[in-house]
């Protein structure tokens, strides 16, 4: 019987015959620390093409006061959204610009920090917010014309 070889001697050939594979996919994803800091109109277009109206119409009057204020907190947004308390933008707003960024390899279109109350608020990063506004204003406008 013939003994087998040790791991040690292995791995080098397996890591050899798998390092293309492994680098034809890395190449494929962008890397954490390179994903774009700042959508442009193009990425913009793209990313509101996908969500769907209620969260459109409820993006639109977040990025509208992001654009005007540069910052929103949990509790003016609840009010301005008319969605009663900060637990419902979540679900509401938030969670599916999220995973539409995530789906898109993207960061958030907007930076997160804490009030002193410790509640979350909402910054505009690099002027993202305008452009997010005038994308969603075209794809309403889009969708308004395709059901004409």
């Amino acid at each position: 019987m013939q003994a087998l070889p040790l791991p040690e001697e292995v791995a080098p050939q397996l890591a050899r015959w798998l390092a293309p594979y492994v680098a034809a996919e890395l190449a494929r994803l962008p890397a954490a620390d390179s994903a774009p800091s700042s959508y442009d109109d193009r990425t913009c277009g793209e990313y509101v093409r996908d969500i769907g109206t209620p969260v459109l119409n409820r993006a639109i009057e977040f990025f509208m006061k992001l654009d005007t204020d540069g910052r929103v907190g949990s509790v003016e947004l609840a009010q301005h959204l008319s969605i009663g308390t900060p637990r419902n933008i979540p679900s509401n707003l938030t969670n599916s610009l999220k995973q539409r960024a995530k789906a898109m390899r993207l960061q958030r279109p907007w930076d997160e920090t804490v009030s002193a109350d410790n509640r979350t608020v909402w910054v505009d990063r690099d002027g993202i917010a305008a452009r997010m506004v005038k994308a969603i204003q075209a794809e309403q406008h889009r969708r308004f014309a395709a059901l004409s």
